[in-house]
């Protein structure tokens, strides 16, 4: 990558993303992960199509939070 670019390539072995990790994680299925009682479905859906109706880029660290929340609502669905 040249230094114009912002990122890291996946494939650079120092590449860390927390973030990334943690949303592979919740995405996994293989935890049992609950939204609160006081968290709205609704609240969820209107953040996940506020970022993806963006006209603006959206950083990693968001990316993976929309795959979060995504992940968590299919998974409260299906319950």
């Amino acid at each position: 990558m040249s230094e114009n670019t912002p990122g890291t390539p996946d494939s650079d072995p120092d590449h860390i993303d927390p973030a990334g990790y943690f949303a592979d994680l919740v995405e996994s299925g293989e935890h049992n992960i609950q939204l609160s009682e006081e968290q709205d479905c609704e609240q969820l859906r209107e953040f996940i199509e506020s970022v993806e109706n963006s006209d603006s880029p959206a950083d990693p660290g968001t990316n993976a939070m929309v795959r979060i929340a995504r992940s968590i609502l299919i998974q409260t669905e299906s319950k």
